[in-house]
């Protein structure tokens, strides 16, 4: 599992069916301090997190899991929205 940010949100008119009425968004992987760790990536977002929303996202297979058909081609998937981490007591990323 990772953490990340959402960036934006994209459109697409075509998509393949699987991918029907599923959100798709631009996710910035962060550190647990906060801190943009590499490219932002595309996910498929089944819990609705909107733009500036910190979110756990999984990657590989488990990211299909979070759809309808588990066998959907998807890369990455957002799990879960972040409330706050705690990183060496002390709270980061808070809402």
């Amino acid at each position: 599992m990772h953490l990340a940010r959402v960036v934006g949100r994209l459109v697409s008119t075509v998509k393949q069916d699987t991918l029907a009425a599923v959100p798709l968004q631009w996710l910035q992987p962060l550190s647990a301090d906060g801190t943009a760790v590499g490219k932002p990536i595309v996910a498929v977002d089944r819990i609705g997190a909107g733009p500036g929303e910190v979110v756990v996202y999984v990657t590989s297979r488990e990211a299909a899991i979070t759809l309808e058909d588990p066998f959907a081609a998807v890369d990455a998937g957002v799990v879960a929205v972040v409330d706050w981490c705690d990183v060496g007591g002390r709270k980061t990323l808070e809402a």
